[in-house]
């Protein structure tokens, strides 16, 4: 890496004298974080020894800061996430800023995509919620650069898997614990869950919820009727299928998302009356069909509204005061318990 001989020396010089290419220089200059400790300290050495200092026009233009504000969710057809976006509009719209919508639909290869995408538009602040539970996976790490390397900050909504950022989320165990702790009140014993896979954080929350409810029920946890798959309608109809066939059935379902309600709810209105049993039934979320309709509805109610406006809020001010203390907001979830029982098989 010999000393280059030039008066002007560009991001083509310093490359080709550090066995690089120019996007990886770029990337040392601008998102140095991006870039691995052996590879980054050779360019900057090339770059020192040669006194390279990009032109200030250039820089300003890489470091361009949008007003737009980033918004990251697992699936946007969802109407939770629905609500969430109404929320951060009436915000946004009050602040003259501008909106870019991603999904994640719950894969990492999709959402470090996602991440890179914000990255390179700049965003002046990016609402975020974690696609898996990357600090069980091993790669918080990893996803913690990205979010270093963005050009504004960050705050992560709906649920806390360790990131170094701002927080705001339902307390979704005290939620489940509650939901449990009124069936039981109500006589119910056999308590079934159908949930999301142990990868998602929440899914862990909700779980761990309703096992705190049970034991201060005095109910036996029975693996049988706890049902894990994915936050998809397909998914939470194939398990209540399963649930439907066993032998000794459970008297009450919770189930944890509107889209799991929305699959358990198909397959018991399938089966008709051909099994006498009836299940009292509390979902988590509104099914936004049952209230249009007036079919009372027993659900945990989490006001995604709210929450879009308050993680709006919370990244404004952090744009305007990055020096104060990261914020942990957890909100209170609102069991919402009808009179009578919605589904009758």
């Amino acid at each position: 890496m010999a000393k280059i001989s030039k008066a002007n020396i560009t991001i083509s010089d310093i490359a080709e004298s550090a066995g690089v290419s120019k996007a990886t220089v770029s990337r040392v200059l601008n998102s140095p974080e991006l870039v691995d400790e052996k590879t980054r300290e050779k360019i900057e050495k090339v770059i020192k020894e040669n006194h390279y200092s990009p032109s200030a026009t250039a820089r300003n233009l890489s470091k361009q800061i949008s007003s737009t504000i980033g918004v990251i969710v697992p699936e946007i057809s969802n109407t939770f996430f629905g609500e969430l976006f109404e929320g951060i509009e009436e915000i946004t719209n009050k602040n003259n800023l501008s909106l870019l919508y991603c999904s994640n639909d719950d894969n990492k290869e999709k959402d470090f995509k996602a991440l890179d995408m914000m990255r390179t538009q700049r965003v002046r602040g990016l609402i975020y919620i974690p696609a898996v539970n990357y600090k069980e996976l091993g790669l918080l790490k990893q996803v913690q650069q990205r979010l270093d390397g963005l050009a504004g900050p960050v705050i992560c909504v709906d649920r806390s898997i360790g990131l170094r950022c701002d927080e705001i989320y339902f307390n979704d165990r005290k939620a489940m614990y509650e939901a449990v702790k009124a069936l039981a009140v109500d006589g119910h014993k056999r308590i079934a869950i159908i949930n999301g896979s142990k990868q998602n954080v929440l899914a862990e929350e909700r779980h761990n919820g309703y096992i705190d409810g049970l034991k201060e029920s005095g109910i036996e946890v029975d693996e049988s009727i706890i049902f894990r798959g994915d936050y998809k309608y397909s998914s939470a109809y194939s398990m209540t299928k399963q649930m439907i066939k066993l032998e000794n059935q459970p008297t009450a379902v919770i189930t944890c998302n509107n889209s799991i309600s929305k699959g358990f709810l198909k397959a018991i209105y399938e089966t008709g009356k051909s099994i006498p049993d009836a299940y009292m039934h509390i979902g988590l979320d509104k099914i936004e069909m049952l209230n249009l309709l007036g079919i009372p509805y027993n659900h945990i109610e989490r006001d995604s509204y709210e929450l879009g406006k308050r993680a709006v809020e919370i990244l404004i001010n952090r744009i305007a005061f990055p020096e104060t203390k990261l914020q942990q907001v957890v909100l209170q979830a609102e069991l919402e318990l009808q009179t009578c029982r919605l589904v009758k098989m």
